[in-house]
């Protein structure tokens, strides 16, 4: 996805940081974990409900994390 943030996109989405295009190599760093800890997660897909929480707990770090810094929060 970081792909959709090219040079020149800076403007038109009122929910993405300028901080993405200032930073954009922690930006793609970013994005390329979350894509790892996907593919982790797919590649051996827990059985039980606490497996389930730890993958989805560790995906949506990625994701919050990403979101706190490089997404401006809409009211």
């Amino acid at each position: 996805f970081p792909d959709q943030f090219k040079p020149g996109t800076e403007t038109g989405d009122e929910e993405a940081s300028p901080k993405i295009w200032e930073n954009m190599d922690d930006f793609k760093a970013r994005a390329a974990k979350l894509s790892t800890d996907a593919e982790t997660v797919l590649a051996q897909l827990p059985a039980d409900a606490a497996g389930v929480g730890a993958a989805l707990n560790t995906l949506g770090g990625n994701c919050g994390g990403c979101h706190q810094l490089y997404r401006i929060k809409k009211d």
